[in-house]
This record gives structure tokens, C-alpha cells and sequence, in this order.
């Protein structure tokens, strides 16, 4: 039997039924199954797009156990890394009835650092002496809380790593799973690791078949993977090395303040950014220099201070890493600082960082396969192509979403919504629709916002005409994570999001059944990247609305209104509050792109919540 057939079987003999609660066959797992295993067994590249509710994990780890060759699996969330170690992986083993050898491996940043533990942590964080005693190394799986900077002070950080010369090297929990990693014949690991750990050649084992997951997130990591980045808070391990030895507060004082001058150096960069922060970085070349002299020559006062080793290893990094963004052709780059934070990032990275990957990426596996829910726009994959230097001769192929959306949700559409550039009245308009959303379902209801800007306005529309019973989670004043954990626990509620609301939240059953979106999300023009982008399309003669803003504004609508069906029994409204939506020519592809939702009124859906809601 062929690997395909084999597959096949599995998933129509009863294996998978046996073991996954609830199981039926669906010929779209099945037939991206069977894709997955051709692949494997005839190498090459497949793009495979697998709407809501398809199966995609199943469909690549069942070929990939079956064929016996080593995989690698690359995953944009720590999230979905520990649900494919932890659940999926292990449900495939029972279903084949293997242990199978997966290893995951995750940033640095997410192990305790032994040596910070020893030096300080058991007087930072005391509460997790006994967690650390019992031999845990991953620190995003303790029950513990840290905040992020309590976090800091004893998570590894490859800035400030000794490697071979740490006393604690050979208790390293970051290098032992290192080493587990490389030995595994399944390896879990992130997009980031996944680029750096081919750029390096030291770090991504040989494997036959690599499965990059949610691969519409893979050119943001290469951009950060491949390109540099400046901030103040590269300087923390150096402040934390120095606040927390024992030297005398009058011996800490004069290596604070030179820290300080560095940092101040760094920071005094963004002087150089335009209106809309781009940087040309020729002007920054001297600071750099000047920056990396005075690193340089800091680390020579302390070298050999063994309780700062630390400190001294950040600031050599620090040295090498302002070299190397001095070395970078502005060919292809763009360089732009990030005032919104409460440092100012400098970065420099990739306009197209597709040929990159085409050069670090493709090459190095005989099978890969690319898959995410959202990989094509207006049924086409032409954008995710160019953004991910996809091959020609590459397979491509959309498994459509099993849910029957007609039934199961409405997509309105209003008629009488003001500009799309009156963002008050917009916002004033969304939670008119949202407070009578929740009011009929008792919560249940997230609007997506394009910008902070509307967010704000709608939550000040919300504080004064509140809705009684129903409270406001409004990003910033929560983070993500306590907003959809509150919300998991009591749905009674309206979420206010922005961007991270728009992929990767997950809420099935009864938990949502009202999404409104406030405007067609498309790229902020203004941003450094974008504009980059935009120019450089042009430049060749192309379009960069049709070619860059209208792909982007799809494949990300298409992610936004992912959010509220997510299983086969979940019912509910999407309502878009653009009116370009009806009135544009590019509408027809907007939609096109988008799950089959039946059109309603906004009467008609009302009624359809109104229904549902009395079945519940």
C-alpha cells in the first residue's frame, strides 16, 4: 500500500473514530491528508489552505508518523506548540498505536537560566523554589505567574547566555532540550527558531519533512528572524547583572550611569525618524559606531568581573549586533523606529523577505509544506506566493471549512452607516449594534477594531450608555490573555480588540455569537514597511493596492470573521461596518474571500440571534 492509502484508511477504518471523542469522517481532512502523504512520499512544496474545522493537524501528523522519516513542525504560538506536544501528537500515537519520539523546543526566554537562579532568583522569585527544585526548566508551563519583569531576571536570554562557560552548562534546561531536539523524530519548534536555527546551521536538526503551521505568520518571523532590531531594554540583563551582585551601592553607581548613557544613546536614535518613522541609515551610521565603541569599551572595564559575566556577554552582544546592522545594503531594507512603545524600537528588516526564505528555508527539506486556514485571497494564493517566495512548481490546493455556514451564521451588511472616515460616528455605530447584540444574548459579542483610535471611542460611546450586567473588556486596560480567560469563565460581556483579537482567539460553543467588525482592515499606508512595500511594487510597474492592500485587507478579514464559527454546533452574526463593503468594485473579492455566510438584514439577523438564543 502506498503512504496515501495507508492514510486513508486510518481515518476511514475506525482508528481515528476510536480515539477522538465525537470523531466523523471528513472528506476534507481525508482528501488533505492523502495530499500531505503524496507530498512526503514524492518531496516538493505544497501550499494547502484548510478552512475552519478541516483538521489540519491530524491531516499532516498522521502522514508524518506513517512515513517514518524525521519531521519538523514550525508554529507561529507557544500555544499551538504545547497543544501539538501535549494533545495532538499523543492522541496520534494512540490512534496508531505508537509512542511516538516528539521533542518541542521553545525561546530561550521561556527556560529558567540556572545561573540567574543561583545568583539572585530564589530571593526575586521565592515562591517558585519548589517548582524549580522539582526539575522544571519551561517556565511557560508553571502555574506560577511572573510578571515580565520578574520574569526576566531568571529566564535565559541569548544576549546574556555564557554558553560554555557557564558554571551551569551542563544543567541547562535550555540546552538539554536542545539536545532532546535534535534527537526526536518529531521536533516542535516556533517560526523564529525555525529561520534562526537554519540561518546558524546549529540548532534545526536534518529532518525529510518540514510542516510550517499557520504559515501566513512565517514572513513576520522572518523579518524579525533575518532582519535587526535596537532598543534600551537590550540593557536590562546588564542593569539586572549590576542592581542585583553585591557590590556596594557606591561601586554600582558608576556602572549604572554608564549603562544609563548607552541606553540614553540608544533611545536618542528615534531623533532621526521621520513623521511616520522611517529612518535612513546612513544619517544613524556615526551613533551606531558611537554606541558600539562605548559598549565596547564598558565590556573592557568589567571582563573578567566574574559576577558581572553576564552583563559583559549582553553588552559584547549588543557590540555585534550594531555591527552587523551597519553592514546591511539599504537594498531591500527598510529601517524605521516604533515610538508607540514605551522605548523606541529601532528596526531594519526585509521589504521582501520571500527571497530570503526561498534561499534559507526551502531548500533545506525535500518535502515542505506550508498550511494555515488563511493563505488566499479572493481564492487566489498569488499574495501569499510573493510573501513567502513560494516556488512555481509548488502544489496548491484550498480544503474548504466543512461548516455549513448558510445555517449556521449571518453576514450583515448595514445600508445606513456613515463614512467610513467618520470614526466616531463608526464607533458610535458599533456599539448601538453591539449593546443590542448583548442585550439579546446576555453578553456574547467582540467587536474588532481596525486602530486604537476607534477602539477608544467606542469605549467611551459604551461608559456612557452602558448596558446593565454586561461589562466592557477592553484591551489595554486587560491584556489579551485575562480578557479571554475572564470571558471563557463568564461570557456575559462585550470585548473591545484590536489587532491580536483578529487571529489566533478561539471561543466556540456558546461563548460568541455576535462579531462586529468596525472597517475593511486594511494596512496602515503610513507605516515605514507598508509604504516600502507599496513603492517598490509600483516601482515594477505593479499596483500595490491590487498586489499589497487588497490581499492583506482580505486574508486579514478573513481571519477576523474565523473568530466566530469554530465548531460544526456554533451559531451567531458578523456584522462589518464599512459601507465599502457594498459600494466598492473590490467588495465582490472582499467577500469572496471570506467563509459563506448568508446575507441577512440587520432586522433579519436580530431575529436569527433572537432565535438562536431561545434554543440555548
Amino acid at each position: 500500500m502506498s503512504l496515501s492509502e495507508r492514510v486513508t484508511a486510518v481515518f476511514k477504518d475506525g482508528s481515528a473514530a476510536s480515539v477522538i471523542p465525537r470523531y466523523t469522517v471528513r472528506a476534507e481532512q481525508v482528501e488533505m491528508a492523502s495530499s500531505v502523504a503524496d507530498l512526503v512520499e514524492l518531496e516538493g512544496i505544497s501550499v494547502l489552505e484548510a478552512g475552519t474545522g478541516v483538521g489540519k493537524s491530524f491531516a499532516y501528523l498522521i502522514p508524518a508518523v506513517l512515513s517514518g522519516q524525521a519531521c519538523v513542525i514550525s508554529t507561529a504560538t507557544l500555544t499551538l506548540q504545547d497543544q501539538l506536544i501535549s494533545k495532538d501528537i499523543p492522541m496520534v500515537g494512540r490512534i496508531l498505536g505508537e509512542t511516538i519520539d516528539a521533542a518541542v523546543l521553545k525561546g530561550r526566554s521561556n527556560y529558567l537560566c540556572l545561573r540567574k537562579w543561583f545568583e539572585w532568583g530564589n530571593t526575586v522569585v521565592p515562591e517558585l523554589k519548589e517548582w524549580v527544585e522539582a526539575g522544571n526548566g519551561d517556565l511557560s508551563l508553571s502555574e506560577i505567574r511572573l510578571d515580565s519583569d520578574r520574569k526576566r531576571k531568571i529566564a535565559g536570554d541569548g544576549l546574556e547566555c555564557l554558553g560554555n562557560k557557564c558554571p551551569e552548562m551542563h544543567h541547562c534546561h535550555y540546552y538539554t532540550a536542545r539536545n532532546k531536539a535534535r534527537k526526536a523524530r518529531i521536533l516542535v519548534v516556533n517560526h523564529y527558531l525555525l529561520l534562526c536555527g537554519l540561518d546558524s546551521g546549529d540548532l534545526i536538526p536534518d529532518a525529510w519533512f518540514l510542516v510550517v503551521d499557520e504559515a501566513h505568520s512565517l514572513d513576520k518571523a522572518a523579518s524579525s528572524s533575518l532582519g535587526y532590531s535596537l532598543s534600551e531594554p537590550m540593557l536590562n540583563s546588564v542593569f539586572d547583572s549590576i542592581i542585583l551582585s553585591g557590590r556596594t551601592p557606591e561601586k554600582k553607581t558608576p556602572l549604572l550611569d554608564k549603562t544609563r548613557l548607552i541606553g540614553t544613546m540608544i533611545s536618542d536614535l528615534s531623533a532621526f525618524a521621520g513623521k511616520d518613522g522611517e529612518v535612513e541609515l546612513n544619517d544613524i551610521l556615526p551613533s551606531l559606531q558611537i554606541i558600539a565603541d562605548a559598549s565596547s569599551s564598558f565590556r573592557g572595564e568589567i571582563r573578567g568581573e566574574e559576577d558581572l559575566a553576564g552583563a559583559s556577554q549582553a553588552l559584547n552582544s549588543l557590540e555585534k549586533s550594531i555591527l552587523s546592522l551597519t553592514q546591511v545594503n539599504s537594498t531591500n531594507w527598510c529601517c524605521y523606529t516604533e515610538k508607540n512603545r514605551k522605548h523606541p524600537v529601532l528596526r531594519c528588516v526585509p521589504v521582501h523577505p520571500g527571497s530570503l526564505l526561498r534561499d534559507t528555508l526551502y531548500s533545506s527539506f525535500p518535502s515542505v509544506l506550508l498550511t494555515s486556514a488563511t493563505l488566499s485571497a479572493g481564492n487566489s494564493f498569488a499574495y501569499s506566493d510573493s510573501r513567502l517566495g513560494v516556488p512555481v512548481e509548488a502544489e496548491r490546493h484550498i480544503f474548504p471549512s466543512p461548516f455549513d455556514y448558510a445555517n449556521q451564521s449571518v453576514l450583515v451588511l448595514p445600508e445606513d452607516l456613515p463614512e467610513q472616515n467618520d470614526h466616531a460616528m463608526i464607533a458610535e455605530y458599533a456599539w448601538k449594534i453591539a449593546r443590542e447584540t448583548a442585550s439579546i444574548l446576555g453578553g456574547r459579542t467582540m467587536i474588532l477594531f481596525t486602530s486604537y483610535r476607534n477602539m477608544e471611542l467606542c469605549r467611551n460611546t459604551a461608559e456612557g450608555n452602558p448596558l446593565e450586567g454586561i461589562p466592557l473588556l477592553v484591551q489595554g486596560k486587560m491584556n489579551r490573555s485575562a480578557i479571554l480567560e475572564k470571558f471563557r469563565e463568564d461570557p456575559r460581556a462585550v470585548i473591545l480588540g484590536t489587532a491580536s483579537f483578529w487571529e489566533g482567539v478561539d471561543l466556540p460553543g456558546e461563548l460568541l455569537h455576535s462579531l462586529i467588525m468596525d472597517r475593511i482592515p486594511f494596512p496602515s499606508p503610513g507605516h515605514p514597511l507598508t509604504r516600502a512595500r507599496m513603492t517598490a511594487l509600483e516601482e515594477q510597474g505593479e499596483s500595490s493596492f491590487s498586489r499589497l492592500m487588497l490581499p492583506e485587507a482580505a486574508i486579514r478579514l478573513k481571519q477576523g470573521a474565523g473568530r466566530l464559527i469554530r465548531s460544526g454546533s456554533d451559531t451567531g452574526a458578523v456584522f462589518i461596518l464599512d459601507r465599502r463593503m457594498g459600494t466598492s468594485g473590490y467588495a465582490k473579492m472582499l467577500l469572496a474571500s471570506m467563509p459563506p455566510f448568508r446575507r441577512e438584514s440587520l432586522e433579519g439577523a436580530m431575529k436569527f440571534l433572537k432565535e438562536q438564543a431561545g434554543r440555548s
